[in-house]
Formats: structure tokens, sequence, C-alpha cells
């Protein structure tokens, strides 16, 4: 049985933890053994359950288990020697800054590493696929001298997700071009890396399999967005538009159901919300907490609202398709809202950072009762299009090309 790892950072309510189960429950319906790697922390209330075969594991906890066994000792003894050998080497270099920027990368890469370094030497022979090039670099750094597979997958717009400084991106471009297989989600992803990248394709994110189904009826005067609370998600845009929205159509409140991964994003949060009351427009702006049952509380709004900067492919716009709301889009760097949208057939498409434009497209859906159920219908077909089997399918293909 094939042991499939997913390295990601905390496993709490969010896009990459509940793409990674969705795609690891599949995977263990196929008959592989799966392990969800959580390098930063576990929550408690996660809304997404788990296939027996599918194992969640705190990489800390793994990490303190085992420590005391002779190859973890080894496995240290032999980084540690590399890492007081760079070391060393910079007080010899460091007059010559490219080789002692070279040797401190090392040297980083070697410390941030160390923990996972720690599970992949007590199982060489799984296949990691590691969300996001943070994750893929602590991976690829772990991996020295130990054979191991490793899948590059890009979560977000690579454009923005990669260093501007031309040295490190360079370095990194470099490192990911090692990657045994790469998965992307757009197009445009696949684009920026200009063919360097080894057995490369483009995948699709799943749509989950239990989603209610699509509504039909009248809609409720409620526009509403389910995401994480991140600065990418430009949520401001969002109350912007809303607001130039509401003075043609006075009826309307807005939702946000807002999810908090990291610490910053609370501050984020409680700024959006001062905002909000500085506009004194807390009737009818509401910040809710996210929920498990959310695709069932939303299905009969007016529309659903992406108002992001720059994405992969967007968790929720996908979700709020497949139940049928009518979706206006930003056309967001790393392209995953114009490869899933069609702009007045499935769905909006507006420019980003453009208040004006969205509060139109939010007009025109509300105003072309038509238009709106066209894109209702039309979008609800994503469901067999990206169905978690067919997705799954295609992400078994490149595991089993490498394994």
């Amino acid at each position: 049985m094939k042991h499939i790892v997913f390295v990601i950072g905390n496993y709490k309510n969010g896009g990459v933890p509940m793409r990674s189960t969705n795609l690891a429950n599949e995977f263990a319906k196929a008959g592989y053994r799966c392990t969800l790697l959580a390098t930063k922390g576990v929550a408690e209330n996660v809304f997404f359950t788990r296939h027996e075969n599918v194992e969640l594991l705190s990489l800390d906890d793994f990490v303190s288990e085992h420590s005391e066994e002779a190859k973890v000792k080894e496995l240290k003894k032999k980084r540690s020697r590399k890492l007081n050998l760079f070391k060393n080497l910079r007080r010899f270099i460091r007059f010559i800054p490219s080789l002692d920027r070279k040797a401190a990368c090392i040297i980083k890469e070697i410390r941030r590493s160390e923990r996972l370094a720690v599970y992949m030497a007590l199982n060489p022979s799984s296949i990691y696929i590691p969300f996001g090039i943070s994750y893929y670099e602590q991976a690829f750094g772990a991996s020295y001298s130990l054979g191991c597979k490793i899948i590059y997958a890009e979560r977000n717009a690579p454009e923005l997700e990669f260093p501007k400084n031309k040295t490190e991106r360079e370095r990194l471009l470099k490192i990911v071009s090692k990657a045994d297989a790469a998965v992307l989600q757009t197009e445009n992803e696949l684009e920026f890396f200009e063919g360097r990248l080894k057995n490369a394709t483009v995948i699709h994110n799943p749509v989950k399999s239990n989603l209610p189904e699509p509504y039909c009826g009248e809609r409720r005067k409620v526009v509403v967005n389910f995401c994480r609370v991140a600065h990418q998600k430009n949520l401001s845009l969002l109350i912007d538009a809303f607001m130039e929205f509401r003075k043609n159509c006075p009826d309307y409140k807005l939702e946000i159901y807002g999810n908090t991964v990291e610490k910053n994003e609370e501050a984020i949060l409680g700024e959006l919300k001062e905002y909000v009351k500085v506009l004194n427009a807390e009737e009818y702006i509401c910040f809710l907490p996210p929920r498990g049952d959310i695709h069932s509380v939303v299905r009969d709004c007016a529309m659903f609202v992406s108002s992001s900067d720059f994405e992969g492919l967007s968790n929720s716009m996908i979700e709020a398709m497949a139940i049928g709301l009518p979706c206006v889009c930003t056309d967001c760097l790393g392209g995953g809202a114009r490869e899933m949208i069609t702009d007045g057939e499935n769905g909006l498409l507006v420019p980003i950072k453009d208040t004006a434009a969205l509060a139109h497209a939010m007009i025109r859906m509300v105003r072309d009762k038509e238009l709106s159920d066209k894109c209702s219908k039309n979008a609800a077909k994503i469901r067999t299009v990206l169905s978690a089997e067919s997705v799954a399918a295609e992400w078994l293909k490149t595991i089993d090309n490498i394994g």
C-alpha cells in the first residue's frame, strides 16, 4: 500500500486543510494510506471528516515521540555536522557576497527542515506532497540524501508567492525544478514556470462531494462571501463596492463568513469591523463566524461575490458555483476565476481593485433575473467537472507515474 503524505501548516478550517483532506479521503478510498502532516498545529474544532485510512499527525508530536531512536540520533548528527561545516565556511567567504548568501541559505534550509527531516528519515519510501512553496522548501531541505519522492503543489498565484528579488526567486525556481512532479491549479500558474518543472500538469481543485443541491426559487436579498480573512481577499473592496451597490439596491445586506487561521488575520478582521463602524453600516454589513453547514445556509442568497486580488483556484468560489449561487468575481492574479467563469454565462468577471466595476456587476446580477438564473444554472455544472472522484483520479496518475 503506497503511503502519501500531505505536508501543510496548521490543520484548521481553511482551504489547504480542507482540500488536502478531500484528496486524502479519495486516495484512501482507492486503496492508498494517507497522512496529513501538520507542521504548525492541529485545531480541535475542524468541520471536515477523514477516512479511516487517513491519519492526522502533528509534526511536533511525532518528533517528540521518536527523538530517542537510533536512526533519528544519527540523522541529527549528520545534519549538525553539515550545519557546522557551512557556519565555519562563512568565516572564509564572508567577503564574497554571492558565496556567503548561498551558504546562509543552506544554513537556513537545514534549520527550517530539521523537524520534517526526522519524519522523512523514518518514512523514506513515502510520497510527499507539500502544499505551497514554503512547505516544499522545507521538504526539499529535509529530503537531502534520503531519496524521497516529492510532488510540488502550487496553491496560490506564484507570481506573487515567489519573491521579487531575482536571486532568491531563481534559487527557489531551481529547487522546485528538482521536484519529481508538479501539480498546478491553473494554466496561468503553469505558464509562470516557463517549462522548468518536471512532469508538470494542471489539476483543478475538487468540489466537495456532500454539497447541498442548487437552490431554485426566490432568493434572499443577501450578498454573501465565505472565505479566509487575509489581505489577498481584499474584503475592504467588497465593502466599498457593496456600499455603492446599496445606493441602487437599498434592501440588501452583506454577510461575510470570515475564517481566521493566522494571528495577523484576527487583526485584519478587527480592522474590517472597525471600518464598517466608521461607515455606519453595521445594520446591513455583518461579519459572521465560519460554520460547517455554510453551504446550506447561503444557497438561497442573491449572489456570492469574491473581491480577491490573487488566488490559486478559490475554494469558496467553486463551492458557491456548485450550489448554484450567481457569482461575481474579480479576475484575480493566479487565473482561477477566469479559468472557471465565462463572463455572462456562468458568472460575471470584473477587474481587480475596481470598486465601480464590482458594484456595477452586482447591480446587473440583481436587476437582470434572466442573467442571474442562467449563471446559477450553468455554474452548478461544475459539480460534475470538478467532482472529487475525477480530480483524485488525475492526481493518482501523477503519483503512480513517479512512485
